[in-house]
């Protein structure tokens, strides 16, 4: 194996050069990434191997375990946890009474507005290995911030891991991520570039799409040969669509398949990635940065939910949708002991689905999610940018509750925000204006302005970027 830097496109990236790419892929799936997660301290291996067993388990023994982890749960929030021991005094709820997965549903359900007014009294202070610091827009438009445990992450990953298993994609094979990424490569973005190009995988920023920039990202996927492609849908579709216009075809890349996640995958999109890339398999994902990694689709065509990991209930005003009715998605994370999340809200819509899979595995089924698209706003040069390009720099300021972003035209942007005035920095306006400019160009005009309310759509929905920009909508 050699490893040689090489200047590409202005940036000093890490190439991996190699004999036998594929005994380089045992060397990352047996030797590197268990050396990575032995030295962070998360047991991902233990947990990909108990999930691989699950999978085909009988349904009771399912159900015995989810009672069990369910239980433990509870108890650990009701001793470590102020939040939910106030919680569940206020309920007369006592886990040690349980005889059935149900007996907790007497809790209220937790929203995302009671994670931010009570977040410092939502943690695990001695949570073993300590607490990581997460943070998402969410589809409300309002930023949240919530934490993760190691044992969290690892119960993650390993889901991740055995649902890619489903499509013949192993730990250590080649994965191109067109995801989001920072514009600034700091220190430590540039430590974990190179981490990710020696265990096999490739970002490259879904934040910006330009013609211009076609010709660039075939080669590298030319050059890295990735045997799967991750990111989100609306952007790998652009980029489809863009390179196709270019005459460009990925037919021959020889990519397995392509994980669609974070947004709705449409069926006009699965076609047309599909096509792309010689008629591959596009497969869906449902999950969210603080719900985790939530149900999968398999081979036969059905979304499993990571049983061992959640408790799912699906709602309409605080109770089970009627039968082949769709209600708000609900979870219940297993394994965030750091910071349980305990009949949390999603604000996604989906039903349960009956029956059993042609697979043959036994955790439950789901149908698609309902909802969340995110747009696509266009700079005066031309850049197609990923909408989360421009949320970031607005969900990350202390004090913000709510927001949208309008892009009104090319070089007009309106950021309509809702703040707490006590911790609203005074130069949370000047941050925001500067962030716009560096992401879209000094030309950009953005006018910040402070409301009591932000009006949601005629629909009832609420979109927290909407472009009027002709065409960038998806």
């Amino acid at each position: 194996m050699k490893v040689c830097d090489c200047w590409q496109g202005n940036k000093n990236i890490v190439t991996i050069k190699m004999g036998d790419e594929t005994m380089y892929e045992k060397i990352v799936k047996n030797i590197l990434f268990p050396l990575h997660e032995k030295v962070v301290g998360r047991k991902t291996y233990q947990y990909l191997e108990e999930l691989e067993k699950l999978q085909w388990a009988p349904v009771d023994e399912l159900e015995e375990l989810r009672f069990r982890k369910l239980k433990n749960l509870l108890q650990h929030a009701r001793q470590n946890i102020p939040f939910y021991q106030r919680r569940f005094a206020e309920a007369g709820f006592d886990p040690d009474k349980m005889t059935s997965i149900d007996d907790f549903k007497v809790l209220p359900l937790l929203s995302k507005a009671d994670i931010r007014q009570n977040l410092d009294q939502m943690t695990w202070k001695d949570c073993p290995g300590g607490l990581h610091r997460y943070n998402t827009g969410g589809s409300s438009g309002k930023p949240l911030v919530f934490y993760f445990d190691r044992r969290r992450q690892a119960y993650d990953a390993a889901a991740r891991a055995l649902t890619h298993r489903w499509w013949d994609i192993d730990i250590g094979d080649r994965e191109l991520y067109l995801w989001g990424s920072p514009l600034e490569v700091t220190k430590q973005d540039k430590i974990k570039d190179l981490r990710d190009r020696l265990t096999n995988e490739l970002l490259i920023s879904a934040f910006e799409i330009s013609a211009d920039k076609v010709p660039e990202i075939v080669s590298q996927f030319r050059s890295f040969k990735p045997k799967c492609l991750f990111g989100y849908p609306s952007t790998i579709d652009l980029f489809c669509r863009m390179a196709g216009e270019q005459g460009y075809s990925l037919n021959d890349l020889g990519l397995k398949v392509v994980f669609s996640t974070a947004e709705v995958l449409y069926d006009h999109q699965r076609q047309a990635i599909s096509e792309f890339f010689g008629d591959i398999p596009v497969v869906d994902a449902y999950g969210s940065r603080e719900g985790g990694f939530i149900s999968h689709e398999c081979p036969g065509g059905n979304y499993h939910i990571m049983d061992p990991n959640y408790v799912i209930e699906f709602l309409v005003d605080g109770q089970p949708a009627p039968e082949g009715e769709d209600g708000e998605v609900v979870i219940t994370h297993l394994d965030a002991w750091g910071m349980p999340l305990i009949r949390y809200r999603t604000g996604d819509m989906a039903r349960p689905v009956a029956g059993k899979c042609s697979c043959g595995r036994t955790f439950s089924l789901m149908s698609k999610v309902q909802g969340r698209t995110t747009d696509f706003v266009l700079t005066p040069d031309g850049r197609w940018q990923h909408a989360l390009s421009v949320i970031y720099v607005v969900r990350d300021i202390e004090g913000v509750d709510e927001f949208k972003i309008i892009q009104e035209e090319v070089t007009e942007m309106r950021v309509l925000l809702k703040i707490h005035e006590n911790l609203y920095p005074p130069e949370g306006n000047q941050r925001i204006v500067a962030g716009f400019k560096k992401r879209m160009g000094d030309e950009v005009n953005v006018s910040v302005e402070i409301v009591d309310n932000i009006p949601r759509e005629a629909s009832g929905k609420y979109r927290y970027v909407i472009s009027k920009v002709d065409g960038t909508s998806v």
